[in-house]
């Protein structure tokens, strides 16, 4: 019986132990901002390819997003900002799926990049070009 007795004070002992010692609650303290998943858009899984452009001397990171009737160009940073539109001739359908890359490189020896986007088409490959125009800041499809 003494020795049921000294085991339960030694349990009860060691638990009290463990209350005391156990760390307290953070109470009063800013928490660190956590990131929320997703409030980058660039995680939203909308961004079909990365690139950069040269304007006026400036490099500009670049990320490209593609639809049927346009490939839309964001500047490269947490907050979606708009840097041009490149508007097809003609719409191209399934251009998600049918978007094999782009090429970015001064054609007309402007000083500014031109892009040229390719698709796949049946057997071949569609490419549309669109050149910089310094007179309207934006860029022209023209043939390629």
């Amino acid at each position: 019986m003494k020795k049921t007795m000294g085991i339960l004070l030694a349990v009860c002992l060691l638990l009290l132990l463990g209350w005391t010692f156990r760390p307290a609650p953070a109470r009063g303290q800013d928490l660190p901002e956590e990131d929320i998943a997703g409030s980058d858009w660039r995680t939203w899984g909308i961004i079909d390819d990365y690139g950069t452009l040269l304007q006026g001397g400036e490099t500009i990171a670049f990320c490209a997003c593609v639809h049927t009737e346009d490939t839309t160009l964001y500047y490269d940073t947490e907050s979606q900002v708009l840097l041009a539109e490149l508007v097809y001739p003609a719409p191209v359908e399934n251009a998600e799926q049918r978007y094999l890359g782009m090429e970015t490189a001064d054609r007309t020896g402007d000083g500014s990049s031109d892009v040229l986007l390719r698709f796949s088409q049946k057997e071949k490959t569609l490419e549309l070009l669109f050149c910089w125009d310094p007179d309207t800041g934006t860029f022209q499809s023209v043939p390629s």
